[in-house]
């Protein structure tokens, strides 16, 4: 990562940064002297406010009020922060939530908001990301994606449809960008300790049918997995490694036993990889 004549490492956008490992990022890119944007709809907007930003050492914190399937407010927040900055080196889409629910229990309105957030919410700065980047001929794109992107989940099919999503949006975009020095970084974290799991939406029907018991088993196990996982922190930390090397790669999974699972999918037949899922999740 090309560094910035300012007193700072870098200027970064990070999605997503209220809470969880978007917030973590966030917070670990500020330690490590960057600028850094943090956007979501809860919080309060540094453009609004500047008194909102926090400095730690040479870096800070800039809060934005952003709702990222707002297209609209996506680009005036873009135009914003390059009129302050005149640069972006980093750009961390880390805005999502999780839908839980059977296939047959969700309604396409509640699957279409679970792809305009996780999806469409990430797509939306990407234009203009890009096109700053290449004058610029460098900047980093990290994607966070989930091990649901690879080992899709039962009764979270739709979550694991959206990161599935981003996984080959992120690999397919790497190449196109690449000739200017633009790198993407897809990050596929597995059960993490963040607010994720309380925040986590129900499809409205799927207490009331058929799936009603095997959905609230596959939730609980799932639920009580993400509360033993890696803290958001520790993950953040692993993560900001990687994507500041010289040569980030082109997909990072946190964890030995998910960097394990990443690999035991490609060499397994699909039948028993999915039997021991539906096991796990789907009993």
């Amino acid at each position: 990562m090309k560094q910035i004549n300012s007193g700072i490492a870098g200027v970064a956008l990070v999605t997503g940064a209220s809470s969880g490992i978007g917030r973590a990022l966030a917070d670990e890119l500020a330690r490590l002297n960057y600028r850094v944007y943090a956007a979501a709809r809860s919080l309060p907007d540094y453009f609004a406010d500047p008194a909102a930003e926090t400095v730690s050492g040479s870096g800070s914190l800039r809060p934005i009020r952003l709702d990222v399937t707002d297209e609209a407010a996506v680009r005036e927040a873009f135009n914003q922060i390059i009129a302050a900055e005149g640069r972006l080196d980093c750009l961390i889409e880390a805005a999502g939530y999780g839908l839980a629910g059977s296939v047959e229990d969700t309604a396409s309105s509640e699957a279409r908001s679970q792809l305009e957030t996780n999806f469409f919410g990430a797509i939306h700065i990407l234009p203009q990301a890009l096109a700053q980047m290449r004058r610029q001929k460098h900047g980093i794109i990290v994607f966070l994606g989930s091990v649901a992107g690879f080992l899709p989940i039962p009764f979270q099919a739709y979550y694991s449809a959206s990161k599935a999503a981003l996984t080959a949006l992120s690999l397919a975009l790497a190449e196109e960008v690449r000739p200017w020095g633009i790198r993407c970084l897809l990050v596929q974290p597995g059960d993490t300790q963040t607010g994720f799991t309380h925040s986590r939406v129900m499809a409205q029907a799927a207490g009331q049918t058929d799936y009603a018991d095997r959905c609230g088993r596959s939730i609980n196990r799932m639920a009580a997995d993400e509360m033993r996982g890696t803290p958001a922190e520790v993950t953040a930390r692993l993560v900001a490694r990687q994507m500041l090397r010289r040569r980030p790669p082109l997909v990072y999974t946190p964890g030995g036993l998910y960097k394990l699972a990443s690999v035991l999918i490609r060499i397994l037949p699909l039948g028993l990889s999915r039997r021991i899922i539906g096991l796990m999740y789907a009993r």
